[in-house]
Protein backbone atom coordinates (compact mmCIF):
# COMPACT_ATOMS: atom_id res chain seq x y z
CA UNK A 1 0.00 0.00 0.00
CA UNK A 2 2.66 2.53 0.72
CA UNK A 3 4.44 1.96 -2.51
CA UNK A 4 1.50 2.81 -4.56
CA UNK A 5 1.06 6.09 -2.82
CA UNK A 6 4.77 6.81 -3.35
CA UNK A 7 4.84 6.09 -6.92
CA UNK A 8 1.49 7.88 -6.88
CA UNK A 9 3.83 10.76 -5.37
CA UNK A 10 6.26 10.37 -7.58
CA UNK A 11 3.92 10.22 -10.88
CA UNK A 12 2.62 13.68 -9.70
CA UNK A 13 5.93 15.53 -9.04
CA UNK A 14 7.24 14.45 -12.22
CA UNK A 15 4.21 15.29 -14.16
CA UNK A 16 3.99 18.89 -12.71
CA UNK A 17 6.71 20.40 -14.65
CA UNK A 18 5.57 18.87 -17.67
CA UNK A 19 2.10 21.12 -17.07
CA UNK A 20 4.00 24.32 -16.89
CA UNK A 21 3.76 26.68 -19.28
CA UNK A 22 6.41 28.82 -21.09
CA UNK A 23 6.86 31.54 -19.44
CA UNK A 24 6.92 34.27 -22.68
CA UNK A 25 3.08 32.07 -22.72
CA UNK A 26 2.13 32.75 -19.23
CA UNK A 27 2.52 36.24 -19.76
CA UNK A 28 0.49 36.39 -22.88
CA UNK A 29 -2.34 35.08 -21.01
CA UNK A 30 -2.29 37.26 -18.41
CA UNK A 31 -1.86 40.10 -21.41
CA UNK A 32 -4.70 39.07 -22.89
CA UNK A 33 -6.60 38.69 -19.60
CA UNK A 34 -6.12 42.17 -18.87
CA UNK A 35 -7.37 43.59 -22.05
CA UNK A 36 -10.89 41.62 -20.67
CA UNK A 37 -11.31 44.27 -17.96
CA UNK A 38 -10.65 47.61 -19.93
CA UNK A 39 -13.19 47.81 -22.33
CA UNK A 40 -11.59 50.80 -24.51
CA UNK A 41 -9.10 47.46 -25.57
CA UNK A 42 -11.84 45.31 -25.81
CA UNK A 43 -13.23 47.51 -28.54
CA UNK A 44 -10.22 47.78 -30.48
CA UNK A 45 -9.72 44.25 -29.90
CA UNK A 46 -13.13 43.85 -31.56
CA UNK A 47 -12.58 46.24 -34.48
CA UNK A 48 -9.03 44.76 -34.91
CA UNK A 49 -10.57 41.24 -35.35
CA UNK A 50 -13.05 42.61 -37.79
CA UNK A 51 -10.63 44.10 -39.59
CA UNK A 52 -8.62 41.31 -39.99
CA UNK A 53 -11.61 39.16 -40.94
CA UNK A 54 -12.40 41.31 -43.94
CA UNK A 55 -8.72 41.17 -45.13
CA UNK A 56 -8.69 37.61 -44.81
CA UNK A 57 -5.44 36.51 -47.00
CA UNK A 58 -5.68 39.67 -49.70
CA UNK A 59 -2.59 41.05 -49.72
CA UNK A 60 -4.11 44.52 -51.10
CA UNK A 61 -6.64 44.63 -48.53
CA UNK A 62 -3.69 43.84 -46.64
CA UNK A 63 -1.71 46.68 -47.48
CA UNK A 64 -4.66 49.26 -47.22
CA UNK A 65 -5.59 47.94 -43.61
CA UNK A 66 -1.85 47.75 -42.32
CA UNK A 67 -2.07 51.54 -40.73
CA UNK A 68 -5.11 50.86 -39.51
CA UNK A 69 -4.11 47.60 -37.64
CA UNK A 70 -0.86 49.37 -36.51
CA UNK A 71 -3.33 51.31 -35.36
CA UNK A 72 -5.28 49.05 -33.06
CA UNK A 73 -1.87 47.60 -31.88
CA UNK A 74 -1.02 50.69 -30.52
CA UNK A 75 -4.14 51.16 -28.70
CA UNK A 76 -4.32 47.69 -27.14
CA UNK A 77 -0.33 48.42 -26.54
CA UNK A 78 3.06 46.90 -26.73
CA UNK A 79 2.61 44.19 -24.55
CA UNK A 80 -0.35 43.17 -26.24
CA UNK A 81 1.36 43.11 -29.86
CA UNK A 82 4.52 40.87 -27.89
CA UNK A 83 1.72 38.17 -26.73
CA UNK A 84 0.24 38.62 -30.19
CA UNK A 85 3.18 37.34 -31.66
CA UNK A 86 4.20 34.77 -28.92
CA UNK A 87 2.44 32.02 -30.84
CA UNK A 88 3.80 32.36 -33.91
CA UNK A 89 6.32 29.08 -33.79
CA UNK A 90 3.82 26.98 -31.49
CA UNK A 91 2.73 23.65 -32.69
CA UNK A 92 -0.86 23.45 -32.84
CA UNK A 93 -1.58 20.67 -29.92
CA UNK A 94 1.01 22.17 -27.82
CA UNK A 95 -0.41 23.09 -24.03
CA UNK A 96 0.81 26.39 -24.76
CA UNK A 97 -1.11 27.06 -28.05
CA UNK A 98 -3.85 25.70 -26.43
CA UNK A 99 -3.13 28.49 -23.53
CA UNK A 100 -3.07 31.26 -26.07
CA UNK A 101 -6.36 29.67 -28.17
CA UNK A 102 -8.39 29.83 -24.77
CA UNK A 103 -7.14 33.17 -23.58
CA UNK A 104 -8.09 34.76 -27.11
CA UNK A 105 -11.52 32.62 -27.04
CA UNK A 106 -12.02 34.62 -23.67
CA UNK A 107 -11.60 37.79 -25.59
CA UNK A 108 -13.70 36.96 -28.24
CA UNK A 109 -16.59 36.51 -26.37
CA UNK A 110 -16.12 39.56 -25.25
CA UNK A 111 -16.79 40.31 -29.11
CA UNK A 112 -20.35 39.30 -28.92
CA UNK A 113 -20.81 36.90 -31.46
CA UNK A 114 -18.05 38.21 -34.12
CA UNK A 115 -15.07 36.70 -32.82
CA UNK A 116 -12.08 37.41 -34.78
CA UNK A 117 -9.83 35.18 -36.58
CA UNK A 118 -6.28 35.59 -35.74
CA UNK A 119 -4.93 32.35 -37.37
CA UNK A 120 -4.18 30.59 -34.72
CA UNK A 121 -6.45 28.75 -33.33
CA UNK A 122 -7.34 25.28 -34.46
Amino acid sequence: MNRIIAAALLGGLLATPALALDPKIEQAVKTFSAVESDPAKIQAYCEMGKTMEEVGDDEKKLEAADGKIDGYFKTLGPDFETAWNSGENLKEDSAEAKALSDALDKLDAKCGGDAPDDGKKE
